[in-house]
């Protein structure tokens, strides 16, 4: 347990020995206040050399500051027993440990959750890696592409008549680093009854394949497989368009009955003429109960489209604040940058990185009244080495 108290994980120390499918994890930690240890080999972590960088040099990633934002750095040598040691005597200080190599690559440097059990009763070991600890897969490599494969998600993504597609970040990674951030934090409750520490093993590919939904239940219940529909959600066996261009950009419209009815009544009152009566357009909706024909669908599609193209996505987006319609702009990243919400909220903030200068970086996607969220700096490879080292042999005993 670490000796700061600052933020609601502030008592609590993590180890973090993970690559990029990991790294979020301990990020939300550590901006919740805990102290965490980022573990570097001598040549530094390899996704200090992750773009996009700033300059041409190892110090420079932007990658790394983001990932890595409020963590400590010491440096170990894992092939060396005297440093495999330093880090066995840590883990008697700390509650956590999250890493992401193959199953057995621990355990064979004497590092895995049996060789320390004894050693470091209370420690909380996440493993997360692609496909589980288990199973005829769990050996196989794998990167954040095939997470989105696996999992069944880019079945979905895509037009119909083409190939799937990748989403167009980094989803899968970050996605399973939250699952194992919420699964550390029920071990803890767990050690608050019992006093001891468990292994949870995160599984990227089933950490997706939680992410499917509705498509997975039609699958359960009548054997329907969901087809990729571009910018339409995909509904059972038929696809509701959802994306629309307008006067700047694009917006995203919600068809539920009670949002078409509203439709109707905006464009009324701007002095359109819908050629079907509102009742009419709630068997529209992605759950109408009335299908219409194409016909009807490619009549109904063209007069929203002449609507959303003769308004901005902000005038848009207001009017349909005002007349309860379920409709928001596409907002690119300037968008998001400038966001009067996100600023009013202080999302963004800036820090000043010691090897990169000024910054502005993303923050809490939270707020919390009494142990509000801590932004930080990314560390430099080993930075604190001495100080963390030192700070074990003075530690105190565990207990929650």
């Amino acid at each position: 347990m670490s000796q700061t108290t600052n933020g609601a994980l502030g008592p609590y120390r993590v180890i973090d020995l993970t690559a990029d499918i990991g790294a979020l994890s301990s990020m939300v930690l550590a901006g919740l206040g805990a102290d965490v240890i980022r573990v570097e080999p001598p040549a530094g972590h390899p996704t200090r050399q992750r773009g996009p960088m700033l300059r041409e040099d190892t110090t420079s990633s932007l990658y790394w500051a983001q990932m890595n934002a409020g963590k400590r750095s010491i440096t170990l040598d894992l092939e060396d027993e005297a440093d495999r040691e330093r880090l066995r005597g840590l883990c008697e200080t700390a509650d956590f440990l999250f890493e992401s190599d193959a199953p057995g690559n621990m355990p064979a440097l004497g590092l895995g959750f049996e060789d320390l059990r004894d050693r470091a009763p209370q420690l909380i070991y996440v493993s997360i890696t692609p496909f589980g600890q288990t199973g005829p897969k769990s050996m196989w490599a794998a990167s954040d592409l095939i997470g989105h494969v696996s999992g069944g998600l880019s079945s979905l993504v895509g037009d119909p008549d083409r190939a799937p597609l990748r989403p167009s970040v980094e989803q899968a990674y970050n996605i399973t680093a939250l699952n194992a951030g919420s699964a550390a934090m029920i071990a803890l409750h767990a050690r608050h009854l019992t006093g001891r520490g468990q292994h949870v093993d995160v599984s990227m590919q089933a950490a997706m394949a939680n992410t499917l939904g509705n498509a997975r239940l039609y699958y359960e219940m009548d054997g329907i497989i969901t087809e990729r529909a571009g910018g339409a959600r995909a509904f059972a066996d038929r696809a509701t368009r959802i994306i629309y261009p307008c006067a700047d950009g694009y917006v995203a419209f919600v068809r539920v009955p009670a949002s078409m009815i509203r439709l109707h009544r905006w464009m009324t009152a701007e002095g359109a003429e819908p050629r079907f009566n509102a009742e009419r357009w709630a068997s529209f909706a992605i759950a109408g109960n009335t299908l219409p024909t194409e016909d009807e669908i490619a009549e109904l599609e063209a007069e929203i489209e002449q609507f959303f193209a003769a308004h901005g996505a902000q005038a848009l987006y207001e009017s349909g604040q005002h007349f309860n319609v379920m409709i928001c702009p596409v907002n690119t990243m300037q968008d998001i940058v400038d966001s009067p919400q996100l600023n009013a909220r202080a999302f963004f903030a800036e820090v000043d990185d010691p090897a990169l200068g000024r910054l502005m970086v993303p923050g809490a996607p939270l707020k919390m009244s009494a142990t509000p969220w801590r932004t930080r700096t990314a560390p430099m490879p080993g930075q604190h080495s001495l100080e963390v080292l030192e700070d074990r042999t003075q530690a105190q005993p565990i207990g929650d």
